[in-house]
């Protein structure tokens, strides 16, 4: 086999030729025409690195190569090089191990790489995962002003309050040395003003005291008088109020404040209900698709997946983050002893099923939440049509799982939520909670209920409850309430709810078979304001299946790149390189 000598940063490696051309389309490209280098026993490389090359020599000797031994900057260089080589089948890999490494402490360095070798879906990716967990974000993993104003004011970013986007903010700002009164603008920027309150305002007055003679804090006051007054923060409501603005905060103030509000962008980051529904003709419904429905009021429902055979009954779907959504447990029909144990995830971002390939202990019609990547599954039916007591926690990331502390109950259905990264069950009379010591674990009675609970859901520091046969509408708040407190009813009962950050979205479910309203009924949390009526058919065909849960999800990708307004941009020039 004929040798050849490549030169990079003044070393000199040696590789075969047929090597070379076997995986690399550049190097191939350079053989097999008349180009000069193929006559060559030498050849001088000057865009790429030592290291790289050997890595990627000694991948085309052996045909593997293990990237998780590597550091992130170690791929990104690897990448570049395979880049450069036309490597497609390492291009792939590289990819690939950069979407299982994504982490919240690292998503803007694998969306860098991604950016500068041209890995598209995965830069989108990377994007997605740091919008998406604002939650557990924190100020030392945004490395510049530019990147931390792209996070902050991006309109798709999961963000409860524009608050804690600037508490957010205003922490990263408080590590710099220079650039203060800019850096604050610039959070003040991505603010969205038609989500702000006066209480808000408030707040970031008081944080920013020690600011109060700077531009932006003179700003903040210009908005909390408006605010406080009643007004709206629109360019209309300012511009009337003119005179009196200019006289108490100076006409650059109020200047400032028209081009903050009139540039002041808007989020957009919406979660979508999705929900089993039946479409009952003729059909029995063992026969019929087990498919999940979205809804929206512009489109009304929409079918989009089928998630589960026809005859797998008993069958549970749970929400995993925002992008995913995982089925587990069922039966292949009644009394046939044939479960499915295994657990299947979809990705709606990548739009693509995964198997877990497990075998999980026999279940159907069990009672499923999800905290972090644990999915706990309690109660159900098992094998010889035992009504279970039994529950489980399955690691979604590591694919394993271990039995936990048994139930109160033998419950078939349990309702089962998430509240505050803690697990609660509700039994026959009872709602308990699941704790876990070093040493113990055990379901500990947190309230009573005098009726069993056929769902719940958490929001807005309540865990609201519901009855499947009833129209009424409870809550609690765990550790301060000892008893249910009943607050409003719907027009129909209730079959499944989907959170959608600032409101509940309530499916009532067909009582007495094909020929009931089915109507979707919206609750804000608000006391004073009764369940709104969102849509309605009577006679309708379809039937929600109300065991087998229902979430809320991410279901598109965002776009990457937005415009910067050019108020915004006065700020921002100045922290470019």
């Amino acid at each position: 086999m004929e040798e050849i000598c490549l030169i990079i940063e003044g070393q000199k490696l040696i590789a075969k030729k047929d090597v070379l051309c076997e995986h690399s389309d550049y190097f191939r490209a350079m053989f097999s025409g008349s180009y000069i280098e193929n006559h060559q026993k030498e050849i001088k490389i000057d865009v790429l690195d030592a290291n790289s090359m050997k890595i990627i020599l000694q991948y085309m000797e052996i045909g593997l190569i293990d990237l998780f031994e590597h550091s992130l900057a170690t791929i990104a260089d690897l990448a570049i090089a395979a880049n450069f080589l036309q490597i497609s089948e390492l291009i792939k890999q590289i990819e690939y191990t950069l979407d299982l490494q994504l982490k919240v402490s690292n998503w803007i360095e694998i969306q860098t790489i991604a950016e500068s070798s041209s890995f598209a879906r995965l830069e989108q990716l990377a994007a997605c995962f740091g919008l998406f967990s604002f939650k557990n974000m924190k100020p030392e993993y945004i490395p510049s002003m530019q990147k931390l104003y792209w996070y902050l004011s991006h309109p798709y970013l999961d963000v409860g309050s524009e608050l804690d986007v600037f508490k957010f903010g205003f922490q990263w700002i408080s590590q710099a040395t220079e650039g203060l009164d800019a850096m604050l603008l610039l959070v003040i920027c991505c603010l969205d003003l038609k989500r702000i309150t006066t209480n808000d305002l408030k707040e970031i007055r008081a944080l920013i005291m020690e600011y109060e003679n700077s531009l932006a804090a003179k700003m903040v006051d210009c908005l909390l008088e408006i605010a406080s007054g009643g007004h709206e923060l629109s360019a209309s409501s300012i511009s009337s109020q003119k005179t009196v603005l200019v006289e108490m905060f100076t006409e650059k103030v109020y200047n400032e404040v028209i081009n903050l509000v009139n540039e002041s962008k808007s989020r957009k980051f919406k979660l979508t209900p999705i929900v089993p529904v039946w479409i009952v003709k003729d059909s029995k419904p063992e026969l019929v698709p087990h498919v999940m429905y979205t809804y929206s009021e512009e489109t009304g429902f929409e079918r989009w997946l089928e998630v589960a055979e026809k005859n797998l009954w008993g069958w549970n779907v749970i929400a995993w983050g925002m992008t995913k959504l995982v089925i587990v447990c069922g039966e292949y029909g009644r009394g046939t002893e044939m479960f499915y144990k295994d657990v299947k995830v979809y990705d709606t971002l990548r739009n693509e099923w995964t198997r877990h390939g497990v075998q999980l202990p026999s279940r159907r019609h069990g009672g499923v939440a999800v905290v972090g990547d644990s999915l706990f599954i309690v109660g159900g039916v098992g094998a010889f049509r035992v009504v279970l007591d039994t529950a489980i926690v399955y690691d979604l990331d590591a694919k394993t799982y271990r039995s936990i502390a048994r139930f109160h109950d033998t419950i078939q259905n349990p309702a089962v939520c998430n509240h505050e990264n803690m697990i609660y069950a509700a039994g026959h009379k009872n709602i308990y909670r699941y704790e876990e010591s070093e040493e113990t674990d055990s379901w500990v009675n947190i309230v009573a209920t005098e009726i069993r609970m056929s769902c719940m859901v958490s929001f807005k520091n309540y865990i609201y409850c519901t009855q499947n046969y009833f129209s009424h509408l409870y809550r609690f708040i765990p550790g301060v309430d000892s008893r249910l407190e009943l607050i409003t009813y719907f027009t129909n009962p209730p079959a499944t709810i989907c959170n959608l950050g600032s409101y509940l979205l309530v499916f009532t479910r067909t009582m007495c078979g094909q020929s009931d309203m089915l109507a979707i009924e919206q609750y804000t949390g608000n006391l004073e304001e009764k369940p709104k009526v969102l849509w309605s058919q009577s006679d309708s065909m379809m039937k929600v299946n109300d065991v087998a849960g229902s979430c809320s999800l991410i279901l598109k990708i965002p776009p990457l790149s937005q415009e910067v307004p050019q108020y915004h941009k006065r700020y921002l020039v100045r922290f470019y390189q």
